[in-house]
């Protein structure tokens, strides 16, 4: 059977000034399916580990580790914020390094290094695929060079620093080109793709928990560099190249782009533009991201060990750190399809809302009552619309500013939003009172995580307002 393809406009051109819209070769359902379980597989790999570490923290401050020496559990105050920082910086580097790899990765498609005769050798060598592999690497000896750490700094260089600046390097290579290549059904796809996510934290939230109950936390980290470097090297040798054409003389060769004008010459931009920072919508969008990152986080850091403070064991603690990943990981498919057909900005604000209300009803009144119970409703609530956020906000935007722009917002958006994860969860853990008043000592927690979504739901409604200003009202938006 003959492959489907299409040409797909990427741009759409203002009703004012009816200006030629970008055309760029066709992309056959086959290439569409291989970019996007490349990408989810990604999402595995990165995200799904830094939703999951809750269960390496867990096991840190409990007095059966066998990694730190002398055992935060036998401190008269733990170091939980220290502790937590390792898992957040991971985290944040894996989005704060879209600042870096989005710009070189551009510069190779498209050839605009500025050439000198000493460079110009391992810039030809440079490629894509080398940036991936050399992420999966680092993310294998950071967690190799953990297994022989024996102190806190040590872990936030190899399990924090070297995995975090790994992961980036093989995220954004196989996760910016992606929405390039789906169109009508863009915000469904991303919504696939990114519940790799809550699909990576399903599966490792109770394999690890299980390794370290058999084998300690030395060979679970070994285990874990081993897995990441046999699993991630075929992922990272799939790498898709952007549809943008990548030179001038590109364009004017196609019989599609005849008619093209100078904007579509230009490269995929991947600097935000001076002009874009004056713009309501973009400077909502970024506080929108500070917020919500900083707050989004916390309850997966707090997971495992707030569940032990209600009484249960650390094994169910990490069994509902998988069940949060799978919720969210349904949601964001089902949020991103609702999001094709209700307006992707309706539902981002929708789902933010209801997340920061699920902190003030549920999991604040499980602190005060000591309840499993309301703690488990939140777990469903939260993760139900906390997907929301992360499958729709970069569909959102490419409708914003254009899937032109993409890359730059997208880049600086996430750039932002690591440095913000490095900051939630960690003063979440100062905030945290002392472990002898059992779950009454997450109270200011909560309160912050709730201030968090508080703003992010503030913002992200500012976003839907002022960009209908500007383009007039539409119900579906």
């Amino acid at each position: 059977m003959a492959t489907q393809t299409s040409a797909i406009p990427l741009t759409q051109p203002p009703l004012s000034a009816p200006t030629p819209t970008l055309q760029v070769p066709p992309v056959s359902r086959k290439k569409q399916a291989s970019v996007l379980v490349s990408a989810f597989l990604t999402i595995v790999l990165t995200i799904g580990y830094n939703q999951c570490y809750g269960v390496f923290q867990e096991y840190y401050l409990s007095s059966k580790q066998d990694v730190l020496v002398p055992s935060p559990a036998s401190q008269n105050t733990p170091p939980t914020a220290l502790l937590t920082f390792v898992g957040t910086l991971s985290a944040g580097l894996t989005w704060a390094g879209s600042i870096i790899v989005n710009p070189v990765l551009s510069r190779i498609e498209h050839g605009t290094w500025s050439s000198t005769s000493s460079s110009r050798r391992w810039r030809r060598q440079l490629t894509p695929r080398m940036i991936t592999l050399s992420g999966v690497v680092l993310m294998s000896v950071g967690f190799l060079l953990a297994s022989f750490s024996s102190s806190i700094w040590q872990l936030l260089l190899t399990q924090g620093l070297l995995y975090g600046l790994g992961s980036s390097l093989l995220y954004f290579p196989l996760l910016s080109p992606a929405p390039e290549y789906f169109t009508t059904h863009r915000a469904t796809a991303l919504g696939a793709i990114l519940a790799g996510g809550g699909a990576g934290g399903l599966a490792f939230a109770p394999t690890i928990r299980a390794l370290l109950s058999v084998v300690g936390g030395r060979w679970t980290l070994r285990i874990c560099a081993l897995f990441m470097l046999v699993v991630g090297t075929p992922v990272a040798c799939t790498v898709p190249q952007s549809r943008f054409p990548t030179s001038p003389a590109e364009v004017g060769s196609s019989p599609l782009n005849a008619e093209v004008d100078a904007e579509t010459q230009e490269r995929r931009q991947t600097h935000v533009s001076r002009s874009l920072f004056t713009k309501s919508t973009f400077i909502f969008s970024a506080l929108a991201a500070i917020f919500q990152s900083a707050g989004a986080q916390l309850p997966l850091s707090f997971i495992p060990t707030y569940s032990v403070s209600l009484g249960l064991s650390s094994s169910q603690g990490a069994t509902l750190l998988a069940a949060s990943s799978a919720i969210n990981a349904v949601s964001r498919i089902a949020t991103g399809y609702a999001g094709d057909r209700l307006g992707r900005q309706n539902t981002l604000v929708l789902t933010v809302l209801v997340a920061m209300v699920s902190i003030f009803a549920f999991w604040l009144t499980s602190v005060v009552q000591a309840s499993s119970s309301l703690w488990y409703g939140f777990i469903v609530i939260y993760n139900i619309a906390a997907g929301g956020y992360y499958a729709l906000f970069p569909a959102t935007i490419a409708e914003v500013f254009g899937i032109r722009q993409y890359a730059a917002v997208n880049g600086f958006i996430y750039f932002i939003r690591g440095l913000a994860t490095m900051f939630g969860s960690p003063v979440g853990g100062q905030l945290l009172g002392r472990i002898a008043d059992g779950p009454g000592a997450y109270v200011k927690v909560v309160y912050w995580d709730g201030a968090l979504l508080l703003g992010a739901t503030a913002c992200v409604a500012g976003v839907r307002w002022t960009d209908a200003r500007g383009k007039g009202w539409n119900w579906i938006a």
